[in-house]
């Protein structure tokens, strides 16, 4: 007989933030979106997620990049839910909304994790959280954050749990995958970006199955971002044993929450730049300030020259809406537009 396994997170790995209650630390709560969040009464989604014009989803100082094309009935990166249902679906496309905790984090007063009497996060159904898409034919990068502010962060934790439609995939295969069997692997790959560039990862195993034993991360599963180090980017992959001809046939969906991150120590000049030049980048007036330098090159996603400025203060109010590089001397930020 077949048996599975729910891995389920100790007290002390969901603790939450360990810098949760210094007041530098910002831990994702999307009861503070500047990005309205109303969701569908069936199914929980977020009533943007086929918005074309939507580009992402703004909290605090994160922004949780998303894409659709309407037409299609199509989108990628990041939408939200407040959905608590994890039963078994019978329409698996309708289960891409929702997660097999029952719902999203809770947090206590002074901001850090809540914790239920089993020492796991409270959840709630009434707490919105994130769900991710990974399409790889869409994007290089096309479940990925950065943040609204132009600074650099060092990431310290994340929650993340399966995504329902994922989840039951894996356990009894549906019209495009099959059910895990011996030495099958789904696994979330999380990327830190640092200015320069360089990578460093961190991996979540998601559901693997061993000897006839299927164990899946049900509940919310704490990671320790620690080993990415200081960042202006994150952005999300994923792999799994289940390939055909086009590609993963496992659907490649996850859930995340309570993205903890505290500010670089030193400023951003301090940390990339070898001539002493910083960029700042204030989104709600759309201006890019310089320091150090009076030259800037800004870059589109795929890496072309957009727009140049000779001036220490410049608008990139004339770009359309997207996510952009902006280099001046040896440093660089990654900004939304």
């Amino acid at each position: 007989m077949r048996k599975v396994f729910l891995s389920i997170a100790t007290a002390i790995l969901v603790a939450g933030c360990a810098y949760a209650e210094e007041q530098s630390a910002i831990i994702l709560d999307l009861s503070k979106s500047t990005t309205e969040l109303t969701f569908n009464a069936e199914n929980g989604s977020w009533t943007g997620t086929y918005d074309d014009d939507a580009e992402s989803i703004e909290s605090q100082c994160f922004s949780f990049l998303h894409s659709a094309i309407a037409d299609w009935n199509t989108w990628w990166g990041f939408t939200a839910s407040d959905s608590a249902d994890d039963a078994q679906p019978a329409n698996t496309l309708e289960h891409q909304w929702s997660n097999m905790a029952e719902g999203g984090i809770l947090l206590n007063e002074d901001g850090t994790v809540k914790l239920d009497d089993f020492g796991a996060p409270a959840v709630s159904a009434d707490m919105p959280y994130l769900v991710g898409f990974y399409s790889p034919y869409m994007s290089a990068r096309p479940v990925d954050v950065v943040f609204n502010d132009g600074k650099l962060y060092d990431p310290q934790s994340v929650y993340i749990n399966l995504n329902s439609y994922t989840f039951y995939s894996v356990l009894l295969g549906d019209g495009y995958a099959r059910a895990f069997t011996n030495n099958d692997l789904l696994t979330l790959t999380i990327h830190g970006v640092a200015a320069d560039e360089t990578e460093k990862t961190v991996d979540v195993t998601l559901a693997s199955c061993t000897n006839g034993d299927l164990t899946t991360a049900r509940g919310w599963k704490y990671v320790d971002l620690t080993p990415l180090g200081t960042v202006n980017e994150i952005y999300f992959t994923m792999t799994t044993t289940d390939v055909g001809d086009y590609g993963a046939n496992t659907p490649l969906y996850f859930c995340l929450d309570k993205l903890c991150v505290t500010p670089a120590v030193g400023s951003a000049a301090e940390i990339v730049a070898a001539d002493n030049a910083s960029i700042s980048y204030d989104r709600a007036s759309k201006t890019v300030t310089l320091n150090g330098t009076g030259f800037a090159a800004v870059y589109d996603s795929l890496g072309t020259k957009v727009f140049q400025s000779d001036d220490s203060l410049f608008s990139i109010a004339s770009l359309p809406a997207g996510v952009y590089v902006v280099k001046a001397g040896n440093s660089s930020i990654k900004i939304v537009r």
